[in-house]
């Protein structure tokens, strides 16, 4: 109640879109007649409303009821399904915590469904899923850890392609940056492997007759020892780049040689910390592995990064 001389004037709100949780609702006051007399100079009249919102919008956002599947900081992302619709969930400012309830909206709740999201597997923030030597964690012949020992790159681009980064480990911008991703390792490991097949065996035609290396011989075979260098030094230099990428993703502090923990692990346990990241970032205990689709994982598995 305002109170203007001897009078009192009732103001109404309403919020603007009830049914939506936001916090910025717009207002609007309901007219009603003001009595006054000419000692107050009051005469009868109306508070006129806002013609912009006089009425509640009927394409008020919808908005769903989350359960946090993990204890999240501010800003981070996951998949989440309602009704049969995929949508991306962001966690609000301040974080949540594992099993708290948040609301966020639902473009495709306007066909009336007001049940609850289900979030998909998250990847775990804070820690790794798993340890770096549980290699053996989904059997001694999982396809995860065997690229990881046999192609390398291959298992990379995986990963890299879940975590929508360039061939190069930089963020991608957009998908089409990133699309390729896991062609282009797949590309440069076929290339490494028939050359590398190719130095191996060539150089035994350059033996002379008495079965003793010519000069062509060892510059072949030095040939073979340069190329296996670049490419380990790639898959090194990649694999510390998207761990610490990762590390920064779910916030997971280095445990063991503090400041070099993702070039130690890159460097001597390289299919192990390979494998580690695709547990990591897929859920393998619902979705049968593959071996070389893009993903990792089969075309109707859902990311869960």
């Amino acid at each position: 109640f305002l109170k203007i001389g001897k009078q009192r004037i009732l103001y109404a709100i309403i919020p603007h879109a009830m049914t939506t949780p936001s916090d910025k609702h717009q207002y609007a006051p309901v007219a009603v007649p003001v009595y006054g007399n000419s000692a107050t100079g009051l005469d009868e009249q109306f508070i006129s409303t806002s013609s912009a919102v006089d009425t509640p919008s009927s394409e008020a956002q919808p908005y769903l009821e989350v359960v946090a599947p993990a204890t999240l900081p501010e800003g981070y992302t996951f998949e989440a399904e309602a009704n049969g619709h995929n949508f991306t969930v962001k966690v609000p400012v301040g974080g949540v915590e594992q099993g708290q309830k948040f609301s966020v909206p639902f473009p495709a709740g306007s066909n009336g469904y007001t049940g609850a999201a289900i979030p998909h597997s998250s990847v775990p923030v804070g820690h790794w899923k798993d340890g770096l030597c549980d290699c053996l964690i989904l059997g001694p012949i999982h396809p995860a850890l065997w690229n990881g020992f046999c192609c390398p790159l291959i298992l990379a681009g995986q990963i890299m392609h879940r975590l929508r980064l360039t061939w190069l480990g930089n963020e991608g911008h957009n998908i089409a940056q990133t699309a390729g991703t896991f062609r282009i390792l797949l590309f440069i490991t076929v290339i490494y492997v028939l050359i590398n097949q190719t130095l191996e065996y060539l150089p035994l035609a350059f033996l002379d007759a008495n079965g003793d290396p010519t000069t062509m011989y060892m510059e072949l075979v030095m040939a073979r020892i340069i190329l296996n260098i670049i490419f380990f030094i790639l898959t090194v230099a990649l694999v510390t780049k998207v761990r610490r990428r990762m590390r920064s993703k779910y916030s997971i502090p280095e445990t063991t040689c503090k400041g070099s923990e993702d070039c130690c692990c890159a460097f001597w346990c390289t299919c192990l910390t390979l494998s580690q990241m695709a547990r990591h970032t897929a859920d393998y205990e619902s979705y049968a592995a593959l071996c070389c689709s893009e993903t990792g994982m089969p075309p109707h598995a859902p990311s869960i990064v």
